[in-house]
């Protein structure tokens, strides 16, 4: 199953009159022609005045592609298409040092843009003898391979976005399995509130 993230879309009502706008949306490899005949519809929710949006849930593919979409506007009179807009999504490494090895775990919160919407990748740490957290042992033994490691303890993950854009992200940071559970912890690190910054 592929997993999906979230992006969202706006749209600004050019005048009075309308009652829906909804977006089709679809990917393909770069420089191949958009499949309409599996596109996905959402409806642009009303915000404030004249804005609309919608998250578009996009696909997280190990290389670049491009998402293609439009708007279908239904006013009291008539309905019409927006040109098709074509973005190039792209992905980018993140890491988290634990210099003291306190963690077994760590996420990444990322978003783009604003308004924003929220998204999490789970990270792996370098070293370990498997390729996903989804393929790890149970948290007490996960607990004693990740103290095995030699220190700093790295934790690599991915975010995803429209190429040229900025990404803001933080780390969930997690401690289970230890020997006395009351020692278990889950806390997050987004830089003082400032959090961190890539550019896709």
């Amino acid at each position: 199953m592929t997993p999906f993230f979230s992006l969202r879309k706006s749209w600004l009502d050019p005048g009075p009159g309308i009652s829906m706008v909804q977006a089709h949306y679809t990917w393909s490899a770069r420089e191949v022609a958009p499949d309409w005949s599996a596109a996905e519809q959402v409806v642009l929710s009303p915000q404030d005045g004249p804005l609309r949006t919608a998250v578009l849930e996009v696909p997280r593919l190990d290389s670049g592609f491009a998402l293609h979409h439009f708007f279908f506007v239904v006013g009291a009179d008539d309905r019409a298409a927006s040109p098709v807009f074509t973005e190039d999504i792209v992905s980018a490494e993140v890491a988290y040092e634990d210099a003291s090895g306190e963690f077994t775990a760590v996420g990444v919160v990322w978003s783009e843009g604003e308004p924003s919407v929220p998204n999490y990748t789970s990270t792996v740490m370098d070293g370990l003898p498997f390729e996903t957290m989804g393929d790890a042992p149970d948290e007490g033994s996960l607990y004693e391979f990740v103290r095995a490691q030699p220190l700093p303890h790295t934790f690599r993950g991915r975010v995803w976005g429209v190429r040229g854009t900025r990404i803001r992200y933080g780390f969930h940071l997690i401690r289970h399995g230890r020997p006395d559970p009351a020692d278990d912890l889950e806390s997050w690190d987004d830089n003082g509130g400032a959090g961190w910054t890539v550019e896709l």
